[in-house]
């Protein structure tokens, strides 16, 4: 008789646990369809598994990437139609947002407006640094020459200024065009791009990455932009005595990790946010830079629902961010 009460209770508490389950499930998954706008849940990829909202309403899948758990960032359907977008582990959440015709068009005509602004820019600019090349030529005093390499490099830091400000301008239009690419690819291009410049300081650039290709769609140009950037920052103000770089890519199932090590004194993380702002400067940093090098980075980022993560332990400084990874198309 006892054996046959014990079973019953326990039969009896198994439904009980299923039921309680069954009911917290529902309501945590069921939240969301209460909301007063169209919203759908996303999958790793971007496709919409679940959605609520009016029948014939947009397509929320993200055209624009799923962001890393506990992101929220700004994303865009397929027609343009603008997304909040709040990653979690597996997937996301969509909320389509309303329009605003007004920011729309002024998006639009900066990215119109900023390639013809580059060349109106650096067609004066590079005449005149022609000019000066010429007459630095000339039999003229020292002094003056000296004079004409000054003129020069602020002219360079210029032209530098002018085009960081466009692209600028340019990624947080958010029109750029997205592809699949290999990882390793982007890495190993960013890094070509700087090897002058390691070569003229003396460093030693390193790239790692492993075996097997991983895929990402981003932005290409924009994200090795990004990666130059950080790397140009390391070259700048992350030597050291060592006086060595490092961009390493790892992969998981569901990411890539791209990590830019140098061996500096290293910074500290909580002024990362700051450092990434418009024409900041760390403390005692000169030099011809523009000062945008790690907005563009934080950009380039918030585009692509990552953000930059600084590890630092006095003897170097690790500047990584991490993308979706995709299968092969």
């Amino acid at each position: 008789m006892t054996w046959r009460v014990l079973l019953g209770v326990l039969w009896v508490a198994s439904l009980a646990a299923l039921a309680g389950w069954w009911l917290l499930t529902r309501r945590r998954i069921d939240t969301w369809r209460l909301l007063p706008v169209p919203a759908a849940l996303l999958d790793a990829g971007g496709a919409v598994r679940s959605r609520t909202g009016p029948p014939g309403g947009p397509d929320l899948a993200a055209t624009t990437g799923v962001p890393a758990p506990g992101q929220v960032v700004r994303g865009a359907t397929a027609d343009g139609t603008p997304l909040a977008v709040a990653g979690f582990r597996g997937g996301a959440l969509a909320i389509a947002l309303p329009r605003d015709p007004v920011a729309d068009r002024r998006d639009a005509m900066l990215a119109e407006l900023a390639p013809r602004l580059a060349h109106d820019v650096y067609t004066p600019l590079s005449a005149m640094v022609g000019h000066l090349d010429l007459v630095a030529h000339e039999p003229i005093s020292d002094t003056a020459k000296q004079s004409v390499r000054v003129c020069q490099q602020e002219i360079d830091r210029i032209a530098t200024m002018s085009r960081d400000l466009l692209a600028l301008t340019a990624i947080r239009s958010g029109t750029a065009t997205r592809t699949t690419a290999y990882a390793g690819a982007l890495a190993e291009e960013a890094v070509a791009g700087i090897l002058p410049e390691a070569d003229a300081l003396g460093a030693q650039v390193t790239f790692e990455a492993p075996a097997e290709a991983a895929v990402v769609e981003v932005s290409e140009g924009d994200v090795i932009r990004a990666l130059r950037n950080l790397l140009i920052n390391a070259l700048r103000h992350g030597l050291g005595e060592a006086r060595r770089v490092t961009l390493r890519v790892t992969g998981t199932d569901d990411a890539v990790t791209f990590a830019v090590v140098d061996s500096g004194p290293g910074v500290a993380p909580e002024d990362v946010e700051a450092l990434c702002q418009p024409m900041a400067r760390g403390e005692g940093v000169t030099g011809s830079g523009s000062g945008l090098g790690l907005a563009i980075v934080a950009e380039v980022l918030r585009a692509h629902g990552s953000r930059l993560q600084v590890a630092s332990n006095g003897h170097g400084a690790t500047f990584a961010f991490t993308l979706p990874r995709v299968a092969a198309r």
